[in-house]
C-alpha cells in the first residue's frame, strides 16, 4: 500500500535519487570529463523520462500517447530510427484509437504487461498486438483501433475499417513504435485516444493513485536504472568479437519479427574498428553505437548509426563501416561520440537469414589501406552537410 504523499514520501523519493546517482557513478565508471558530464546529464533525462513514462502519462481514466523515449531522453538501447510512445490503460476498460496512419516503414501497437521501471525483464511481456499492415482504413485514409476485453458492439458503431484489439487482466500499458527508413520522406501516425467506459470529465487523481505512480518512479530509478546500467556495462567491457542477431520469443515486447545482436565495441583516439556486414533480404537492418549508460548519443548530430536506406554498399554488396573517433572520410563512419567502450547493436526486420557482423580493430592511419578502392567516400563539407539534413530530418520526424 504506498504510504500517504507527504514530507516522508518525498525523503524517500531523494533516497531514490541519491542510489540513482550511486548506480551510474559505481566504481567501474571511467574517471573522466566525459563519463561525468554525460552521467549527470543522463541522470537528469532519465528521471525526466521516469516522470513521464511513471507519473504523467500511466494514467488509465485520461488516456494519451506520450513520445516515452527520444534522443533527449535516451534511454534503454533505444534505436534512432524509432519514435516510440506510451499510454497507460485499465485492463477492463473499453479505449478507442483513431487518425491517420502516416508512412512510416513498419507501425507496431502492442499491448504490454509490467513496466520497464521493474528490472526483471521476465515481466515485460506483450499480450496482443497489430501491425499497419493489417489495419484498414476509411474513405479519407484514417483507421480506428478498439482496446478492450469484449469486442465493440454495434451501439458502440465501430468503423467498417475499424481492428479490435484484445485486452488481457495482466495488461498495464500500449506501447506504440513506429521504425523510419527515409527520415525525410517518412511521416509519423498521428493518433488519438479516449477511454469510452467513463464519463468526462475524469476523476480526481486521488492520493492512493499518486502514491503508486511515485512508487513506480521510485523503482524507475533503482532496479530500472540498475537494469539497464548492468546490461550496458556488460556490453561495453566485453571482449570485442563477431556479432551473431537472435530472435526473441513470440510474445516479447520487442517490434514483432525482428532479430538483435549486441556486442562491445573498443576504440581508442589512435584506432579504428572496421565492421563488415552482408544484409540479408529484410524489411529493415540498422547498426548503432550506444553509450556506456545504453543511450544512443547525439542522435541527429553525430552519425551514431546507419540503416539499410543510410548506409553505401561496396560493389560486393557487403557494408563495410568504420567505428573511429575522428572522421576517417568514409561515407559509413560510425562516431562513437568520444566514448572508447560503448555497445554495438544490430537489428534485422523480417530476414531470410541472420548474418554476422565481424569487426577487427586497426591503426587509425591504416584505415584507407583496409578498405576496398571503390569506397564511398565524402570531404568534411559534404560530411557537414549529411549531419545538417540528419539533424533536420529528426526533427521533422519528432516533431510532426
Amino acid at each position: 500500500m504506498p504510504q500517504p504523499v507527504g514530507a516522508e514520501s518525498w525523503a524517500e523519493f531523494l533516497e531514490q535519487l541519491r542510489e540513482l546517482g550511486s548506480i551510474l557513478f559505481s566504481p567501474d565508471l571511467p574517471d573522466s570529463e566525459l563519463h561525468r558530464t554525460e552521467g549527470s546529464r543522463y541522470a537528469l533525462r532519465f528521471l525526466a523520462a521516469g516522470i513521464l513514462d511513471c507519473v504523467e502519462y500511466m494514467d488509465p481514466y485520461d488516456p494519451e500517447f506520450v513520445p516515452c523515449i527520444d534522443p533527449r531522453m535516451s534511454w534503454g538501447l533505444d534505436n534512432p530510427d524509432c519514435n516510440y510512445a506510451l499510454c497507460g490503460v485499465d485492463p477492463a476498460g473499453r479505449y478507442r484509437i483513431w487518425g491517420s496512419l502516416g508512412t512510416a516503414l513498419t507501425f507496431e501497437l502492442q499491448l504490454n504487461t509490467g513496466h520497464f521501471a521493474d528490472g526483471r525483464a521476465t515481466e515485460w511481456k506483450s499480450v496482443s498486438s497489430v501491425q499497419g499492415a493489417q489495419l484498414d482504413r476509411g474513405p479519407d485514409g484514417s483507421i480506428e483501433i478498439w482496446v478492450s476485453p469484449e469486442p465493440p458492439t454495434q451501439e458502440d458503431a465501430p468503423e467498417p475499417w475499424s481492428y479490435w484489439l484484445q485486452t488481457q487482466p495482466e495488461a498495464t500499458h500500449l506501447f506504440l513504435r513506429q521504425y523510419f527508413g527515409d527520415w525525410g520522406r517518412e511521416a509519423p501516425a498521428s493518433l488519438c485516444v479516449e477511454r469510452l467506459d467513463l464519463l468526462l470529465p475524469p476523476p480526481p487523481l486521488t492520493e492512493q493513485e499518486l502514491g503508486q505512480r511515485l512508487d513506480l518512479l521510485g523503482l524507475w530509478l533503482t532496479d530500472g536504472a540498475r537494469c539497464w546500467s548492468e546490461w550496458g556495462r556488460a556490453l561495453a567491457q566485453s571482449k570485442p568479437g563477431p556479432i551473431q542477431a537472435f530472435l526473441p520469443p513470440s510474445n516479447a515486447t520487442g517490434l514483432t519479427g525482428q532479430a538483435y545482436g549486441m556486442g562491445g565495441y573498443a576504440c581508442g583516439p589512435d584506432d579504428a574498428v572496421i565492421l563488415e556486414l552482408l544484409p540479408p533480404a529484410c524489411s529493415y537492418w540498422s547498426v548503432q553505437l550506444a553509450t556506456w549508460f545504453w543511450e544512443s548519443a547525439a542522435v541527429g548530430s553525430q552519425q551514431v548509426s546507419l540503416n539499410h536506406t543510410q548506409a553505401v554498399a561496396d560493389s560486393d554488396g557487403i557494408v563495410r563501416f568504420v567505428i573511429a573517433q575522428s572522421d576517417p572520410g568514409v561515407a559509413n563512419w560510425l562516431d562513437p561520440a568520444g566514448y572508447e567502450q560503448g555497445t554495438l547493436a544490430v537489428r534485422f526486420l523480417r530476414a531470410d537469414q541472420l548474418p554476422e557482423l565481424s569487426y577487427r580493430r586497426v591503426p587509425f592511419d591504416q584505415v584507407q589501406r583496409e578498405l576496398p578502392a571503390g569506397t564511398a567516400r565524402v570531404t568534411p563539407q559534404q560530411r557537414s552537410e549529411i549531419l545538417r539534413s540528419r539533424r533536420a530530418d529528426l526533427q521533422r520526424r519528432l516533431r510532426r
